[in-house]
Protein backbone atom coordinates (compact mmCIF):
# COMPACT_ATOMS: atom_id res chain seq x y z
CA UNK A 1 0.00 0.00 0.00
CA UNK A 2 2.74 2.49 0.77
CA UNK A 3 4.45 2.18 -2.69
CA UNK A 4 1.02 2.87 -4.25
CA UNK A 5 1.74 6.84 -2.64
CA UNK A 6 5.47 6.60 -2.76
CA UNK A 7 5.49 5.91 -6.61
CA UNK A 8 3.73 8.68 -8.02
CA UNK A 9 5.65 10.72 -5.85
CA UNK A 10 8.88 9.38 -7.30
CA UNK A 11 7.97 9.52 -10.71
CA UNK A 12 7.44 13.32 -10.23
CA UNK A 13 11.30 13.91 -9.07
CA UNK A 14 12.49 11.71 -11.04
CA UNK A 15 11.22 13.60 -13.81
CA UNK A 16 11.81 17.04 -12.61
CA UNK A 17 15.78 15.89 -11.76
CA UNK A 18 18.17 16.73 -14.59
CA UNK A 19 18.92 13.06 -14.86
CA UNK A 20 20.46 13.64 -18.52
CA UNK A 21 23.84 15.56 -19.18
CA UNK A 22 23.36 19.10 -19.95
CA UNK A 23 24.40 19.31 -23.89
CA UNK A 24 27.88 20.64 -24.37
CA UNK A 25 29.01 23.82 -24.81
CA UNK A 26 30.08 26.48 -27.18
CA UNK A 27 33.88 26.21 -26.68
CA UNK A 28 33.60 22.21 -24.92
CA UNK A 29 32.95 21.52 -28.35
CA UNK A 30 35.28 24.07 -30.33
CA UNK A 31 37.81 22.61 -27.71
CA UNK A 32 37.33 18.76 -29.23
CA UNK A 33 37.45 20.17 -32.94
CA UNK A 34 41.46 21.32 -31.87
CA UNK A 35 41.97 18.45 -30.78
CA UNK A 36 40.67 16.28 -33.72
CA UNK A 37 42.29 18.94 -35.97
CA UNK A 38 45.45 18.01 -34.41
CA UNK A 39 44.81 13.91 -34.86
CA UNK A 40 44.13 14.78 -38.76
CA UNK A 41 47.24 17.16 -39.47
CA UNK A 42 50.30 16.13 -40.64
CA UNK A 43 53.13 17.88 -40.30
CA UNK A 44 56.96 18.69 -41.42
CA UNK A 45 59.03 15.53 -39.77
CA UNK A 46 61.49 18.27 -38.69
CA UNK A 47 58.54 20.23 -37.00
CA UNK A 48 57.78 17.36 -34.57
CA UNK A 49 60.81 15.86 -34.12
CA UNK A 50 62.30 17.68 -30.83
CA UNK A 51 58.89 17.39 -29.41
CA UNK A 52 57.19 14.72 -27.36
CA UNK A 53 54.11 16.48 -27.52
CA UNK A 54 51.78 18.61 -29.55
CA UNK A 55 50.77 21.69 -27.77
CA UNK A 56 48.17 23.79 -28.54
CA UNK A 57 48.23 27.61 -27.96
CA UNK A 58 45.62 30.09 -27.33
CA UNK A 59 46.12 34.01 -28.01
CA UNK A 60 44.33 36.31 -26.96
CA UNK A 61 41.41 36.07 -24.02
CA UNK A 62 40.49 32.25 -23.26
CA UNK A 63 37.27 31.40 -24.43
CA UNK A 64 37.53 27.81 -23.47
CA UNK A 65 37.84 27.29 -19.81
CA UNK A 66 38.32 24.14 -18.51
CA UNK A 67 37.22 22.42 -21.63
CA UNK A 68 40.63 22.86 -23.24
CA UNK A 69 43.26 22.01 -20.26
CA UNK A 70 40.88 19.08 -20.01
CA UNK A 71 42.44 17.76 -23.31
CA UNK A 72 45.96 17.17 -21.65
CA UNK A 73 44.87 13.63 -20.92
CA UNK A 74 44.30 12.84 -24.54
CA UNK A 75 46.71 12.39 -27.17
CA UNK A 76 46.92 13.23 -30.68
CA UNK A 77 49.19 11.34 -32.79
CA UNK A 78 50.86 9.61 -30.09
CA UNK A 79 51.50 12.43 -28.57
CA UNK A 80 50.41 13.69 -25.43
CA UNK A 81 48.69 17.05 -25.99
CA UNK A 82 49.94 20.16 -24.06
CA UNK A 83 48.18 23.67 -23.86
CA UNK A 84 50.12 26.88 -23.52
CA UNK A 85 48.65 30.36 -23.64
CA UNK A 86 51.48 32.50 -24.88
CA UNK A 87 51.58 36.42 -24.48
CA UNK A 88 52.09 37.16 -28.56
CA UNK A 89 52.71 35.48 -31.47
CA UNK A 90 56.09 35.97 -31.68
CA UNK A 91 55.82 33.54 -28.16
CA UNK A 92 54.41 30.82 -30.02
CA UNK A 93 57.66 28.50 -31.43
CA UNK A 94 57.02 24.98 -30.30
CA UNK A 95 53.42 25.44 -30.50
CA UNK A 96 51.53 22.99 -33.25
CA UNK A 97 48.23 24.46 -32.86
CA UNK A 98 48.21 27.91 -32.51
CA UNK A 99 44.10 29.18 -31.85
CA UNK A 100 43.28 32.83 -32.50
CA UNK A 101 40.86 34.19 -29.93
CA UNK A 102 38.30 37.12 -30.83
CA UNK A 103 40.19 39.34 -28.60
CA UNK A 104 43.16 39.42 -31.07
CA UNK A 105 40.51 40.59 -34.24
CA UNK A 106 42.53 43.52 -34.54
CA UNK A 107 46.11 42.47 -34.60
CA UNK A 108 44.98 39.40 -36.81
CA UNK A 109 46.75 39.99 -39.72
CA UNK A 110 49.86 40.69 -37.85
CA UNK A 111 49.24 37.43 -36.22
CA UNK A 112 48.84 35.44 -39.26
CA UNK A 113 51.87 37.53 -40.75
CA UNK A 114 54.36 36.64 -37.97
CA UNK A 115 52.98 32.69 -38.35
CA UNK A 116 53.24 32.58 -42.01
CA UNK A 117 55.79 29.96 -43.35
CA UNK A 118 56.05 28.28 -40.06
CA UNK A 119 54.20 24.44 -39.79
CA UNK A 120 51.43 26.12 -37.24
CA UNK A 121 48.33 25.24 -37.91
CA UNK A 122 46.03 27.82 -37.02
CA UNK A 123 42.71 27.91 -36.30
CA UNK A 124 40.32 30.66 -35.20
CA UNK A 125 36.19 31.43 -34.47
CA UNK A 126 37.15 35.20 -36.11
CA UNK A 127 34.23 36.15 -38.69
CA UNK A 128 36.65 36.11 -42.15
CA UNK A 129 39.46 34.24 -40.80
CA UNK A 130 40.09 32.01 -43.37
CA UNK A 131 39.46 34.93 -46.04
CA UNK A 132 42.22 36.80 -44.11
CA UNK A 133 44.54 33.96 -44.50
CA UNK A 134 43.78 31.55 -41.58
CA UNK A 135 43.94 27.96 -41.82
CA UNK A 136 40.87 26.74 -40.36
CA UNK A 137 37.99 29.27 -39.29
CA UNK A 138 35.10 27.79 -37.21
CA UNK A 139 31.94 28.85 -37.71
CA UNK A 140 28.25 28.46 -36.88
CA UNK A 141 25.63 26.80 -38.68
CA UNK A 142 22.28 26.11 -37.80
CA UNK A 143 22.89 26.01 -34.17
CA UNK A 144 25.81 23.52 -35.50
CA UNK A 145 29.94 23.60 -35.05
CA UNK A 146 31.11 23.49 -38.83
CA UNK A 147 34.82 24.52 -40.46
CA UNK A 148 36.11 25.96 -43.46
CA UNK A 149 39.85 25.32 -44.79
CA UNK A 150 41.89 27.78 -46.68
CA UNK A 151 44.02 25.10 -48.47
CA UNK A 152 46.34 27.61 -50.04
CA UNK A 153 47.39 28.63 -46.41
CA UNK A 154 47.94 25.44 -45.10
CA UNK A 155 50.17 24.62 -48.49
CA UNK A 156 52.27 27.64 -47.25
CA UNK A 157 52.52 26.33 -43.46
CA UNK A 158 53.94 22.97 -44.71
CA UNK A 159 50.74 20.72 -43.49
CA UNK A 160 48.86 17.63 -45.09
CA UNK A 161 44.98 17.84 -44.15
CA UNK A 162 43.51 14.23 -44.20
CA UNK A 163 41.05 13.50 -47.13
CA UNK A 164 38.41 13.03 -43.99
CA UNK A 165 38.78 16.40 -42.66
CA UNK A 166 38.70 17.91 -46.00
CA UNK A 167 35.54 16.26 -46.52
CA UNK A 168 33.93 16.86 -43.52
CA UNK A 169 35.05 20.67 -44.10
CA UNK A 170 31.63 23.38 -45.31
CA UNK A 171 34.29 25.11 -47.46
CA UNK A 172 37.10 25.35 -48.71
CA UNK A 173 39.08 27.89 -50.60
CA UNK A 174 42.44 28.49 -52.17
CA UNK A 175 44.48 25.63 -53.86
CA UNK A 176 42.22 23.16 -55.75
CA UNK A 177 39.26 24.13 -53.59
CA UNK A 178 37.73 27.43 -55.19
Amino acid sequence: MRWRVLLPLLLVLLAASPLRAAPPTEYQLKAVFLLNFARYVTWPDEALADSEAIDICVLGRDPFGEHLTGLEARQAQGREVRVHFPPAAENTKGCEVVFVSASEQRRLNAILRELDGQPVLTVSDIDGFVEAGGNIGLVTVDDRIRFDINRGAVSSQHLRLSAQLLKLARRLIGQEGE
